[in-house]
C-alpha cells in the first residue's frame, strides 16, 4: 500500500535488478526476450516506447538524436535490433570525442524533426524517412522506407515536400528515386488520412 503523500520509487530495469547470467537463464528459459541492450517480459507488449527504453542507456546525452535505421527500428519498421545510428545537431556543440564513440553525424535538424520517447531523443518518422532515403544503402532501404510510410501514413509527395525543406541537401536525387520506388510498393489507399 502507498502511503498518502509518498510518491512510490521508479522501478529498476529488469537489467540493473539481475545478474547477466540470471538474465541470460531467463531468456533461455523463454521468461524474458531481448529487446535491443535490454530485455523485457516475454508478455509485455513491444511498442515504440519499449523500444525507446531499450536504447536509452546507450544514449545518455539529451544532445544526441537516435536516427536513421535505429529510429526505424524504434518505429516499428524493421526487426532485428540494428548497430545504433545517431545524430547531433550542428548547434549542439557535442565534443567530437563523444560524436566519435556515438557515430554521430553532425545534421541540420530543426525541434519539430525530433520527438523525445521515454528520455530518448528520436527522429520523427517523416524525418526518419528522409534520413533513410538520402543514406541508407541497405539491400533492404526501399522495403524499409515503405514500410515506414505505410505503419505512419505518409505519402510519397510528403516525402518529397520534406527534401524539398532545405535547399542543400547532399544525395537527394538518389533519395527521390528510393522515395518513388517505395511509394511503389505501397498501394495508394494504404496511406490515405482518415
Amino acid at each position: 500500500m502507498i502511503a498518502l503523500g509518498v510518491a512510490p520509487r521508479p522501478r529498476r530495469p529488469l537489467s540493473e535488478r539481475l545478474s547477466p547470467t540470471e538474465l541470460g537463464a531467463a531468456v533461455l528459459d523463454g521468461e524474458l526476450q531481448r529487446l535491443g541492450d535490454d530485455v523485457a517480459p516475454i508478455d509485455l507488449p513491444v511498442t515504440t516506447r519499449s523500444r525507446a527504453r531499450a536504447l536509452r542507456r546507450a544514449v545518455p546525452d539529451r544532445r544526441v538524436i537516435v536516427s536513421d535505421r535505429s529510429a526505424a527500428w524504434i518505429w516499428g519498421w524493421l526487426l532485428p535490433v540494428p548497430p545504433l545510428t545517431t545524430s547531433v545537431s550542428i548547434t549542439a556543440r557535442v565534443p567530437s570525442p563523444e560524436r566519435r564513440r556515438l557515430r554521430a553525424r553532425e545534421v541540420v535538424i530543426d525541434p519539430d524533426e525530433t520527438v523525445e520517447l521515454d528520455g530518448l531523443i528520436v527522429t520523427t518518422p517523416l524525418r526518419t524517412l528522409v534520413d533513410l532515403a538520402r543514406h541508407d544503402t541497405a539491400p533492404d532501404a526501399i522495403e524499409v522506407v515503405a514500410r515506414g510510410m505505410l505503419e505512419h501514413r505518409i505519402p510519397p509527395d510528403e516525402v518529397a515536400r520534406a527534401l524539398d525543406r532545405r535547399t542543400r541537401l547532399a544525395y537527394v536525387r538518389r533519395a527521390r528515386a528510393l522515395v518513388e520506388a517505395a511509394g511503389r510498393l505501397v498501394a495508394p489507399d494504404d496511406l490515405s488520412r482518415c
